[in-house]
């Protein structure tokens, strides 16, 4: 089934053609431009093409009618929603499909003519499509030259390049160990280097020693003490 649809803002606004119009025609035009050659006559450069253009005319329907594509509308909800895209300057999406051809392009609308008929409250209307090409403007950089002084020579003068110092590296202190002996633990540990018993989570905490293993550890066992122990001593 043909269907013609006309919509903006990612399908957020937008409708079909409830009825649709006897011909689409399409005009595709290059532009050459002629000239005038001695002995040779008229000549034609050909050129790239131009935006390719198209229009129909087509009515709405004032009342529901079994031959219109769509649920019924009022006349003036189309008119009202064309006009506004036009005011906005809007790009629109036009979407032909199920002739034998179809079109699926970014265009904007040149024109849009809708009449009254007489004798009926249908509105006529002609309108008019033009190719959408999405384009941006690049921002321009320009780049200032030094002028050389009036009657001096130009002369390059040396670059002197800063050389940058490698960041020192700032390793951390390693912390010392101490080998556990008979009847150590780590509260012991924490008395001898601090002063206080109590410091021991600190111990636990840093040799990764589980609360259920503090009872059994074993003679021998390399413990890391924590490197500000060790400064303060």
């Amino acid at each position: 089934m043909i269907g013609i649809y006309l919509s903006a803002k990612n399908d957020t606004e937008g409708f079909r053609i409830p009825v649709n119009p006897p011909e689409l025609p399409f005009k595709n035009t290059a532009d050459g431009e002629e000239f005038s050659i001695a002995k040779k006559g008229t000549v034609n450069v050909p050129k790239p093409m131009k935006l390719t253009e198209f229009a129909f005319s087509s009515f709405f329907p004032a009342d529901d009618t079994h031959y219109a594509e769509t649920q019924f509308r009022e006349p003036q909800i189309y008119i009202d929603q064309i006009n506004k895209w036009m005011a906005a300057e809007t790009v629109i999406r036009f979407i032909y499909v199920g002739g034998s051809f179809s079109v699926n392009e970014l265009v904007t609308i040149e024109s849009f003519e809708p009449k009254d008929q007489f004798g009926t409250e249908d509105v006529d209307y002609t309108i008019s499509f033009k190719k959408h090409v999405p384009f941006g403007f690049k921002k321009m950089e320009v780049v200032k030259k030094n002028a050389a002084k009036k009657g001096a020579a130009s002369i390059k003068q040396p670059v002197t390049v800063a050389k940058k110092e490698a960041p020192r590296d700032n390793p951390k202190p390693v912390p010392q160990t101490y080998s556990l002996v008979k009847g150590d633990s780590l509260w012991k540990i924490a008395q001898k280097y601090t002063g206080n018993g109590a410091n021991y989570k600190a111990l636990q905490s840093l040799n990764g020693i589980k609360d259920s293993e503090l009872r059994k550890l074993p003679i021998g066992l390399k413990v890391k003490i924590p490197p500000e122990w060790t400064a303060k001593k």
